[in-house]
This record gives structure tokens, C-alpha cells and sequence, in this order.
């Protein structure tokens, strides 16, 4: 980096300290030092090198651009998927595109996968990547406001506290959160009758409610029953938009209100930490582990990272599994055959026979959950065609080679899961739904150990890497993957759904994914016809 690009990063740097330390004060200031951050930015972009060659070798292609700074970012956000699959079809599994004045490079295949999740810390970070989204949204302390190291001790606090006793409690809990609210939302609606819901609010509902119950514990969840903790929250997602990727903070009422929801969200699970050490309360959920829980130099988490480490648990898992459960519904409501399966597949384990009506089945276990197995495929090829993350990205610390490239610091590597679980070599016919083809794969399994190994610490080589890999893997993946069968087997037992007709084309309304969001999540119209069935 030459002495323009080390004076304009400094110049940028100090713009944004200044914004942040006077974000309370003169808007029309503020707006002005926004104004002019994006200016020199901008400014900077022009100078920025080609991205063609390093000191020690070639960098990957560029994708081609006719706009400074914007770049290819018009094109991506409209279909980052087909847009990398194009690239790919030009200039091979690494390339690299421009986008608001960042240099993305993109890494597929198998190898690419493996080289992103795998990239030594020195090299890339995380860190570098999210720390602008995330850290305001969840607070100090915690995740990206940390060194990896102690992150990765914070994960672990999680993961212990997600044992097997705890799930065994977990199921009664998610059964009775989603048959109470099903009978809410179909309350007024008579056996046999046809309504309309719209899919994803729904999905939601029923995600916040069995989350914040397993994982925090009934205090929480009461809390979700008044309209102030629903409001805090949907203020912290409001933190999840696009923009906050590229600008930490700005002038504008979403940031006002994430920083305002992040400062009552904490005061209000600390208020909780505390009587439940006054009451000395014993409970089976992670905010009781993260209580208890010491790092390896023997300090404990503050009351402020335990309370800010439960925010980023229920945002950070939140978005993911109702945008899976909806996908997993609206897959089914094309394949009713496949339902009928799953009901007889519940019927055999749950009763050893095939033909148990669904009302009279008996509740779910943690251990009939697990012999589902038909459901989890399910899961897993909706998570296959539906990947929740488009994109995951490092920040380029240092100069790093892949393959025949050297990516530069500074550039921003990208594993994209969708692309991968649309390789045709890998899933023939991969446009299809087909759960049989994961019948006897452990790919994609939502469970930490397999076999005895450490999942974590499995080879990142392979093509189909729902919840990630290595260091970063998704410590929630055995939780989404009860939560989401509890929920769809449960569903498909009281309800018969099908897709939505067009009254003009009269054809069936299939959701595309909304890339407007930073999930994937199905864009509206994403509404099923639902029946209730009839009991005999």
C-alpha cells in the first residue's frame, strides 16, 4: 500500500472515530462527516490498485465493471448466485469482483471452500469481515469485538451448555410452544377449513418463541409477550440491513434505534442475571451456563458480555432457522407424496406401525427426534437448495496464496455455499428437491460428533457445508436442526398445506429468495394455503 492509500485510510479512520464519539450531538454535522466519509472513499477507489498482480505473484481475475467504486455491486445484490455462477462459467472457481469500493474475491469448489474456512489467522480474518455489522448489533465483549482466541473459549461456554440433558428438556418446551401457537393462529378456523398464512412471519413467531425458551430460559421468553422486548428486538434486526456491512454508524433512525435496543436489551438480561443469582436459580439453559462459566486465565465473562453473548445467540440463529422451516414447507407443499412419508416415518418410530393417525401419535423425544431420519434429509436438501448465508467472507490480513493466485491484503475472500450446492457433478439434476439423495451421507449432519470426531474438525473439502466449517463453524446446528424437524413434524400432523394460485396466471406462487436481505429469506408473496385436518 502506497503513501495515498496509507494517508487516505488514516484520513477515513479518523472521520469515523469522530462521527462515533459525537453520534449524540449535531445531526446536520454528523451528516456532513458521513457525507464526506463516502466522498474520500470514493475518492480513494479511484487510486485503488488494479487488483492484477503482487509483489509475489498474480492476483485472480477481475470481473469486468464500467463504474468506479459501485463496480459489480448492482449486479451481485439483484442475484449474487447467478452472478457468481456466470463468473465462474468466465474465469474459473477464483476471481475477483468489485463492490462499493471492495475488492471480493471469490473462492469455489471444494478446494475453495476448504482454503476459506481453513485460511491461518494471521492470513484472514472474521474479525475484519463482520466486526462493522455485528458488534453494535450484539455489543462489546463478545464475537468480532474480541481476539479470536477468547471467541473461540466463548463458543465452547455455548456448546458445553448445550448438552444432552439440556436437549432431552428442549423438546417438551418446542412442542409446547408451537402446538400453543398453531392453536392461536388457527384459533377461529374449523376442521376442514382452507386459510391463508403468510409463511415466513409465521415461521418467525414460532422460531423467536422456541429459541428464547430452550436457550435463555422462561424469563426471557415471558418477555417476548410484551410488546416492548418484541420491539427491542425487531430494533437489533433492523441492525442486519446491507448498509451496515459497509458503515458502522450513520445519522439515520435504524442506527439510533439498534444502539438504543442493544443498551435496554442488556439492562434487561442483566436484571435477569441478578435475581437469578439472588434466587440462586439452577436451570438447564445457556444463560445458566454462561453464568457459570470461567475462561482459562480464570476470569469470568462480565454480567455485560454474558447479557451481550445472549443477544448475539438470538439474532445470530434467529433469521436462519425460520427462513429454513419456511423453505422446508414451501419445498413440501410441491411434493405431497413426501409428506405422507414423513407422517408413516413418525408413525413407525414412534408406534412400530405405519398407519397411526397423526392426532393420536404420541410426543415427541430427543431420541425419536434423532430416528427421523427421512426429515432430516429433508432438512438438509432445503438447506442445500435454500443456503440461509449466500456469501461468507474473511478479510485479507496479509498477502495470501490460493491455488495459482496470490489474493492481496486488503481484498475480501468469499465462500459461496449456494454455488457449491448447485454443482452438478456433485447433486445431479441440482435444481431438483430430492431428500433421498442425502440417504446415508453425514454431510450436513447437525450433530458435533460423528463416529467419535469432532466435526469441527473435519475436512472443509467438500461441496456441501450448510452450517460451515472449521473454527467458525455454527455452534447452533444441533439445535436448528430439533428445532426445525420438531416444527415441520408437528405442523404437517395438524395441517395439510399447499402452494398459492395466481388468480390471473393460475399458476402455483413458488417464493424466489429475497436478496435485498442479508438472509436469503423467501421474498413475498410467501403465503400457504393451510387446512386444518379433519379428526375422525
Amino acid at each position: 500500500m502506497g503513501v495515498i492509500d496509507s494517508a487516505v485510510l488514516d484520513l477515513i479512520q479518523q472521520v469515523s472515530v469522530w462521527i462515533e464519539s459525537n453520534k449524540d450531538n449535531n445531526l446536520p454535522a454528523l451528516a456532513a462527516s458521513a457525507v464526506a466519509v463516502i466522498v474520500v472513499t470514493l475518492f480513494w477507489s479511484w487510486f485503488a490498485a488494479s487488483g492484477t498482480a503482487t509483489s509475489s505473484g498474480p492476483a485472480p481475475p477481475m470481473v469486468k465493471y464500467s463504474v468506479p467504486f459501485i463496480g459489480n455491486a448492482i449486479e451481485y445484490g439483484m442475484d449474487p448466485v447467478a452472478f457468481m455462477q456466470k463468473c465462474q462459467k468466465i474465469y474459473g472457481d477464483t476471481y475477483t469482483f468489485l463492490m462499493m469500493g471492495r475488492r471480493m474475491t471469490v473462492c469455489l469448489g471444494a478446494d475453495g471452500n476448504n482454503f476459506m474456512f481453513n485460511v491461518k489467522l494471521k492470513d484472514a480474518s472474521a474479525e475484519g469481515a463482520y466486526e462493522t455489522l455485528t458488534v453494535p448489533v450484539f455489543g462489546s465483549e463478545v464475537v468480532y469485538d474480541v481476539p479470536n482466541a477468547l471467541f473461540m473459549e466463548q463458543k465452547k461456554f455455548v456448546k458445553d451448555s448445550l448438552s444432552t440433558a439440556a436437549f432431552k428438556a428442549y423438546i417438551p418446551i418446542i412442542t409446547q410452544e408451537v402446538k400453543a401457537y398453531l392453536h392461536s393462529l388457527f384459533e377461529n378456523v374449523k376442521e376442514g377449513e382452507e386459510v391463508e398464512i403468510e409463511t415466513f412471519e409465521a415461521m418467525s413467531e414460532l422460531t423467536i418463541r422456541t429459541a428464547s425458551h430452550c436457550l435463555m430460559g422462561k424469563e426471557i421468553r415471558d418477555g417476548f409477550n410484551t410488546g416492548h422486548v418484541t420491539k427491542l428486538y425487531h430494533d437489533l434486526d433492523g441492525g442486519f440491513a446491507p448498509i451496515n456491512v459497509f458503515f458502522r454508524w450513520l445519522p439515520l433512525p435504524s442506527y439510533f434505534a439498534r444502539d438504543n435496543a442493544n443498551r435496554e436489551m442488556t439492562n434487561f438480561f442483566k436484571s435477569i442475571i441478578k435475581k437469578r443469582r439472588a434466587n440462586k436459580t439452577e436451570t438447564l439453559d445457556v444463560l445458566n451456563g454462561l453464568m457459570k462459566a470461567e475462561y482459562k486465565d480464570g476470569t469470568r465473562p462480565s454480567d455485560d458480555a454474558i447479557s451481550h453473548l445472549m443477544i448475539a445467540l438470538l439474532l445470530g440463529g434467529q433469521h436462519t432457522s425460520s427462513t429454513t422451516s419456511s423453505w422446508m414447507l414451501f419445498e413440501l407443499a410441491r411434493r405431497p407424496e413426501i409428506i405422507a412419508d414423513l407422517l408413516k416415518e413418525q408413525s413407525m418410530v414412534l408406534t412400530g406401525k405405519p398407519d397411526t393417525p397423526a392426532h393420536l401419535l404420541p410426543d415427541l423425544t430427543l431420541e425419536s427426534l434423532k430416528q427421523l431420519t427421512l426429515m432430516d434429509c429433508v432438512m438438509k436438501e432445503t438447506l442445500r437448495l435454500h443456503a440461509p448465508i449466500h456469501t461468507i467472507m474473511r478479510l485479507v490480513e496479509n498477502d495470501v496464496q490460493h491455488k495459482d493466485y496470490v489474493i492481496p491484503k486488503g481484498h475480501f475472500i468469499c465462500a459461496a455455499p449456494q454455488v457449491s450446492h448447485l454443482t452438478e457433478s456433485k447433486f445431479p439434476e441440482p435444481l431438483k428437491f430430492d431428500p433421498v439423495r442425502h440417504v446415508g451421507s453425514d454431510e450436513g449432519a447437525g450433530e458435533w460428533t460423528i463416529n467419535g470426531v469432532d466435526v469441527a474438525q473435519k475436512s472443509a473439502k467438500s461441496l456441501f457445508l450448510p452450517f460451515g466449517a472449521g473454527r467458525h463453524r455454527c455452534i447452533g446446528e444441533h439445535f436448528a436442526f430439533i428445532q426445525n424437524k420438531a416444527i415441520v413434524a408437528l405442523f404437517i400432523r395438524e395441517f395439510a398445506h399447499k402452494l398459492c394460485v395466481d388468480s390471473k396466471t393460475g399458476k402455483q406462487i413458488f417464493p424466489v429468495p429475497d436478496y435485498t436481505s442479508l438472509i436469503a429469506v423467501p421474498k413475498a408473496p410467501r403465503n400457504l394455503m393451510v387446512t386444518k385436518k379433519t379428526v375422525a
